[in-house]
């Protein structure tokens, strides 16, 4: 912890301003002639240690006073009116400076942004991957290592822009290498498991978790669907996804596009599903609205009141006993009946290419990289290709004792 104590010159009255600090366990000092400069020093020493904080104080000292920090580059990189990053919504804006302030801002922020270089980034790196998660239901948890990597793309976004500003000849952040860390692995549940998990979901809610299964929808999809975007007379029946809620500026959801072109898509429904959605109202009402806000419905609401008490019922092997259910050992997330429609389809022999746009993926590879595994003939094939290959390989070496003679 930086110590901050003003001293007055007895010769001239003149008050300057000591920090003190420790660097390696030993204890050191600066001087700064205003308060104001002694209390920013001594703050960033408590958030990157005496050391580094000494490091950012020198380099800024040699540095023309013009050159920006990264704290101030990235204010502006963020600002909309300064052009440096467009395309985007504005609650992913709001979002990119949440980011930056709790990820890498209080570690490198107030070096001048042409003086980090790439062991500052490593530096950074190690220190993100011993934050805690902020997330509900992850505490004690360190931060996952998806949620770094996004930090890291959005850091090296902004080095990027400072490169073709002309404010530094590279990018320190290109190429760093992360942890891969611990991925969450999807749960892939059986057409029975499911069938357990929907005995104990409330009436009300039925055909939405029964669309959600059978259609592979995102949760901001499903909850956006009006009855104007079902197709009822259609054969098959469909559903049009082009409209998924998104954060505004405020943080409330409003409808926007999908996040890609691949995500507008025309979905093919199953008969349960119409008949369990039932006689279609209004055209422009929301199919799956809230019960409280009237409009949206809050995904962390219902998996606390709907979702999870459905799944801890269904992993009770007393009261499945009692209704002729089979419990599930599996803890899904809503997210899952995603994953588990696309299992399905693979089980069932269908292309990847057709699930991939069933799905939205705007590409093949995030579609193989997430399913690929399951393809149920993948690995026969792959066994009897390499089988047909090496065929005869042991008989040649059953022989060579005899050859050698």
């Amino acid at each position: 912890m930086a110590s901050v104590t003003g001293r007055r010159s007895d010769a001239t009255g003149i008050v300057t301003w000591r920090v003190q600090f420790r660097v390696n366990g030993k204890m050191s000092q600066e001087s700064f002639p205003d308060k104001r400069g002694a209390d920013q020093f001594g703050e960033l020493v408590d958030r990157i240690g005496g050391a580094a904080a000494r490091e950012v104080l020198e380099t800024r000292r040699n540095r023309d006073v013009g050159v920006p920090t990264l704290r101030e580059f990235t204010a502006r990189y963020l600002d909309e009116d300064s052009g440096l990053l467009t395309g985007i919504e504005p609650g992913t804006r709001n979002g990119y400076q949440r980011i930056a302030e709790r990820s890498f801002l209080p570690v490198l922020g107030d070096y001048p942004i042409d003086a980090v270089q790439k062991g500052d980034i490593g530096r950074w790196v190690a220190w993100q991957e011993k934050q805690p998660s902020s997330m509900k239901g992850r505490s004690g948890q360190l931060l996952s290592a998806k949620t770094i990597r996004n930090y890291h793309a959005l850091l090296s976004s902004i080095f990027a822009s400072a490169v073709e500003e002309g404010l530094r000849p590279d990018n320190p952040a290109y190429r760093t290498r992360l942890s891969r860390g611990q991925k969450h692995e999807g749960v892939f549940l059986t057409p029975e498991e499911f069938a357990t998990i929907l005995a104990f979901i409330p009436p009300r809610w039925e055909a939405f978790i029964l669309l959600l299964a059978s259609t592979g929808l995102r949760w901001g999809e499903a909850t956006a669907l009006t009855w104007a975007d079902l197709n009822l007379t259609a054969h098959p029946p469909t559903v049009r996804v082009d409209k998924a809620w998104k954060k505004s500026t405020t943080g409330a959801p409003v409808l926007k596009h999908p996040k890609s072109r691949a995500a507008r898509r025309t979905v093919s429904m199953t008969m349960d599903v119409v008949h369990a959605l039932g006689e279609p109202g209004p055209r422009s009402d929301l199919i799956f609205a809230g019960e409280l806000s009237g409009k949206h419905l809050w995904y962390g609401r219902f998996r606390t009141t709907t979702w999870v008490p459905a799944v801890l019922k269904a992993q009770d092997p007393e009261l499945c006993e009692k209704y002729g259910l089979t419990p599930i050992t599996k803890s899904p997330t809503l997210h899952d009946l995603r994953h588990s429609h696309a299992s399905w389809l693979i089980a069932d022999g269908r292309p990847l290419a057709h699930i991939q746009a069933r799905l939205g993926h705007e590409s093949i590879t995030t579609t193989v990289g997430v399913y690929g595994h399951l393809q149920p003939d993948a690995h026969i094939d792959m066994a009897d290709s390499i089988g047909r290959t090496l065929s005869g390989v042991r008989t040649l070496r059953q022989l060579e004792p005899a050859v050698k003679g």
